[in-house]
């Protein structure tokens, strides 16, 4: 969740705040800097408002304006994006930071028209773009926006600052005809995350040589020569998909394996991670966000989203995964955790769903109470 933005106005339907779950991130390994800068980048100007803590609910009842990228249903947050690939919310669910897989950042307000923010040029030829993006922990002060992007002749992790070209920050991650979908996250210590994508290639995600299908760190990723990352994962499936408790905890990995689709967490020390869940049916898991004990991830085939709820202080599933949304909104991509606890989720209907007029959007995703149960 980030500070920068320009000024909220109110908050809507958030979920009960939930307690995080404790762990570490201590790992090892090393991996390429080598590369051009990219295109360049242009940012939203300053002078946002920054709060600490999210606005009381709204309890207006006032119905919705009408308009074409207006959506009736209350849940919905944002309208009219295009192939969206990742959300960021904001300290209200008022607001959100989205990355179009073409190449535009846009900056939602519910009701109101969205705000592209900037673009990177970006190569589109296979399931590539821009894959995912992450705002420095200390965004309001030094406007640095990190991307991963898939470029002619390698996926790669950027950054920016306005008025800046952007300065590459690991390159050389294999681009193959698929397999070319990346997640950034910061972790609550400041650690850049990045999951790259195994380019169709599980030899090369298994292979700890090569950058394709990992989990990284990059511990000093503000830096003018960051550190060079550590190596926490390998053998990492297709359209990873990483998640945090925004106040601190394990992070999880969301992923599409070849035999099976799973959910894992990274492990303190260095050692391999712990499978929370699998899915042997493969229901194409495209998305995560962990909110107190319960981990939510979003899956292409039903279309749902469902949550793993965890034994307290572990990474283990307490029970079977539990539907907490069926195809009211078609399919849902990534997700993210916003202002107390709700969880986000941004459609993705217009790149081979059933679109309605105001697709793609940003929705609300409902809270579910035990294994099993749906609000649909």
């Amino acid at each position: 969740m980030t500070d920068g933005g320009p000024p909220r106005r109110r908050m809507r339907l958030p979920a009960a705040a939930a307690s995080a779950v404790a762990a570490a991130l201590v790992v090892s390994g090393c991996a390429d800097f080598s590369g051009s800068e990219a295109a360049p980048f242009s940012l939203a100007p300053t002078g946002e408002e920054t709060t600490t803590t999210p606005p009381p609910t709204s309890t207006s009842s006032a119905p919705k304006p009408k308009g074409p990228c207006i959506d009736q249903d209350t849940a919905v947050i944002a309208t009219c994006l295009t192939d969206p690939m990742t959300v960021l919310s904001t300290q209200t669910t008022e607001n959100t930071y989205v990355a179009q897989r073409g190449g535009d950042i846009v900056y939602t307000t519910t009701d109101e028209p969205n705000a592209v923010i900037g673009h990177v040029d970006v190569d589109t030829s296979t399931d590539g773009g821009l894959m995912s993006i992450a705002l420095s922990p200390y965004y309001a002060e030094d406007r640095l926006i990190y991307a991963y992007i898939t470029t002619p002749s390698d996926n790669r992790v950027v950054r920016f600052t306005p008025g800046d070209a952007p300065k590459p920050i690991l390159t050389g991650i294999p681009r193959g005809a698929s397999g070319n979908v990346g997640s950034l996250l910061f972790t609550s210590n400041g650690t850049l995350v990045v999951a790259t994508g195994n380019a169709g290639d599980p030899a090369a995600a298994a292979n700890p040589a090569s950058l394709a299908g990992k989990v990284l760190a990059i511990d000093s990723p503000t830096a003018v020569s960051p550190a060079r990352p550590r190596q926490i994962a390998t053998g990492v499936g297709s359209r990873a998909s990483l998640c945090q408790e925004p106040s601190g905890g394990p992070v999880f990995v969301a992923e599409r394996g070849a035999d099976s689709d799973v959910l894992r967490a990274v492990t303190p020390g260095g050692g391999a991670p712990s499978v929370v869940w699998t899915w042997p049916a493969k229901p194409g898991l495209d998305g995560c966000a962990v909110t107190g004990s319960n981990v939510y991830v979003s899956e292409q085939s039903g279309p749902q989203v469902e949550s793993v709820r965890l034994k307290r202080g572990t990474t283990t599933a307490d029970a079977e995964p539990g539907k907490v949304l069926g195809d009211k909104y078609g399919r849902i991509g990534r997700l993210a955790t916003g202002p107390q606890g709700v969880v986000e989720g941004a459609t993705r209907n217009k790149a081979g769903g059933r679109p309605v007029p105001t697709d793609d959007r940003v929705v609300l995703i409902p809270s579910g109470s035990s294994a099993g149960e749906s609000p649909d």
